[in-house]
């Protein structure tokens, strides 16, 4: 996988985006993150270590379902509601790293 940015678009310019303009909305309502094995430990324990509640549905595989509806707020329980700032920005998952993977109508950042 790899980021799908809008072209001619730098880091520092799609995080602005992303906490000033649109607050993070791929990281609110009904969606699911999906852990990779190696992550679902480290997710829960980087929640534990910051005081956050992260309901992570184990499955085959070892892989982990992070439902966000499911969360107060309905959002990534590492998201600070207030600034949606990601309170695990540095050790987040993959899949979050790696957003956008494709052109997303709405998303100002992938250019859709």
């Amino acid at each position: 996988m790899s980021h799908f940015l809008a072209y001619g678009l730098t880091n520092t310019q799609a995080s602005d985006i992303c906490l000033n303009s649109c607050k993070a909305m791929c990281c609110r309502g009904e969606l699911v993150l999906e852990l990779k094995p190696d992550e679902v430990a480290h997710f829960r324990s980087l929640a534990h270590d910051i005081g956050v509640y992260a309901n992570i549905i184990d499955r085959d595989g070892g892989t982990g379902w992070v439902f966000f509806a499911e969360h107060t707020g309905e959002h990534c329980p590492m998201l600070d509601d207030q600034t949606s700032q990601c309170l695990i920005y540095e050790n987040r998952p993959e899949r979050c790293r790696n957003f956008p993977e494709r052109k997303i109508p709405g998303c100002e950042i992938s250019g859709g």
